[in-house]
């Protein structure tokens, strides 16, 4: 079903803010890939400041708090990834600002440190790119900002060895924890599947309920109820998502292709079922109306608990025209509970598998994996040399500020030079005239670099203690 106009290019933007999926792409498209040089750099969960991601709001809630006490699967989030690399990043950092404000001048003292060769504060042996990335960083956390987390960072590279991994790898990582949770939990509830039996785990994209099936009934009710525990479905529904072969430029299988065109309809129905609780499928819908079960219209009710949340600060601000745009249409043309949409994976021999794909998670669909994972670990390995010849290079060339240094030096002797020839005369005797043009310019000079304050309305009025030396009475 779609919905057409500016209602649903808004609701879209919506739908995307609501399951994830943009702050991850955000993260996705930022990320520096080991296949491409680039500074890009790469922003964590928590460094993401005024975005509107609903599901981030809710799931602070103590209602999800307390399922997630019975969730076993790993959060599948690619923005969880960041989570080893922020702990480093923030420990150093922080540890480092500490130092730096025993300084008079922090921000001073952070430029020196990387850019001042004179300094005996400069540090040696970091590339033009990684003192740029450690000098922003720490003027960052100095404004009481949390530091970016970039794979160049020298902190990244000397704990972890090479640069932040794919999000490809991080699947795999979920994939492998998810097996181990499955497998834990049949053998905790005695649940054997047959030698040679498909299990088939389909996520519904409402509740998030798995379902299983390809084994008898009672076995797969009995699979239902011990997999269906916290958060877990939400979690296998989220990363089946994520292993959609199309993200890494392969053949998208049917289901996905369904699951887009479905994600309006499951956006709008979790929207209002996390503002009432109410399942907007089993609700009477008469007269261009959907009543609650006490007789309220559902989106009075929306919006009331919506404007709630809003002034709590519990939920950012939505787009609730457009959103109700949306919510027309269903409101129109009905429900259609459509039961069997969902993303399904398969599990054989112990082991969980990519359904209509070569370029999957499990056994023998993973020689793409561990081509990526290869041209991952030499992409850092030619880093590394690369470094060291960018080090040779820049050791041997003046700096930036070394060239400014030199010009600004050359300057003030030729300054010095045609104010001491315009002055003086061969015998040394001072002419009557000197050149007014070049003292001129050394005077302006000496003003831009802070060595002269000149005499100004401000500075004769600035408050001070008044004395008199000699006959004058004077400021001190």
């Amino acid at each position: 079903m779609s919905v057409s106009g500016i209602g649903s290019s808004v609701v879209k933007e919506y739908a995307a803010l609501y399951n994830n999926q943009a702050v991850a792409s955000r993260h996705k498209a930022e990320e520096v890939k080991a296949s491409a040089k680039t500074d890009s750099v790469v922003k964590t969960r928590q460094r993401e400041e005024a975005v509107p991601v609903y599901t981030e709001r809710t799931s602070q809630s103590g209602n999800l708090a307390q399922q997630d006490r019975a969730t076993t699967f790993p959060i599948p989030s690619i923005i969880a990834k960041y989570e080893k690399y922020m702990k480093v990043i923030d420990e150093h950092y922080a540890k480092v600002n500490e130092e730096n404000k025993k300084f008079d001048n922090p921000s001073k003292h952070i430029w020196d440190k990387y850019y001042n060769t004179k300094s005996p504060y400069y540090v040696k042996g970091l590339t033009q790119r990684e003192r740029e990335i450690c000098a922003e960083s720490e003027k960052r956390v100095l404004n009481g900002l949390p530091a970016a987390v970039n794979s160049y960072d020298p902190i990244i590279q000397k704990t972890f060895g090479g640069g932040i991994m794919h999000d490809e790898e991080w699947n795999d990582e979920v994939r492998n924890g998810i097996n181990d949770s499955i497998n834990q939990l049949f053998e905790e509830n005695g649940i054997v599947i047959p030698e040679g039996a498909d299990l088939q785990l389909r996520v519904d994209p409402y509740e998030y309920k798995i379902h299983a099936s390809g084994v008898d009934e009672a076995l797969a009710r009995q699979i239902e109820e011990v997999l269906n525990r916290g958060n877990n479905g939400r979690y296998l529904y989220e990363h089946l998502r994520w292993c959609n072969p199309a993200n890494n430029g392969f053949e998208q299988p049917k289901q996905y292709l369904y699951d887009t065109a479905y994600q309006e309809k499951a956006v709008m129905w979790h929207f209002v079922n996390d503002m009432t609780g109410l399942d907007m499928r089993e609700l009477e819908n008469r007269d261009g109306v959907i009543y609650t079960p006490d007789g309220r219209n559902l989106w009075d009710v929306v919006t009331e608990r919506y404007n709630e949340k809003l002034a709590n600060g519990e939920i950012d601000a939505l787009p609730m025209s457009a959103l109700h745009e949306n919510y027309q249409v269903y409101v129109k043309e009905g429900w259609d509970k459509e039961d069997e949409r969902g993303l399904t994976i398969g599990y054989k021999d112990g082991g969980l598998y990519d359904i209509d794909t070569e370029h999957g998670y499990g056994p023998n669909q993973r020689e793409w994996l561990e081509d990526t994972k290869v041209r991952h670990d030499q992409y850092w390995n030619n880093y590394r040399k690369e470094r060291e010849e960018t080090l040779r290079r820049e050791k041997a060339t003046p700096t930036a500020y070394e060239k400014w240094l030199d010009e600004q030096m050359a300057y003030t002797d030729e300054v010095l030079s045609e104010l001491g020839n315009s002055t003086y005369g061969k015998s040394g005797t001072l002419l009557s005239q000197p050149n007014l043009k070049a003292m001129q310019k050394l005077l302006d000079y000496a003003v831009s670099n802070g060595r002269v304050v000149p005499l100004t309305k401000e500075v004769l009025h600035l408050p001070g203690r008044e004395v008199t030396k000699r006959g004058f009475n004077v400021k001190a």
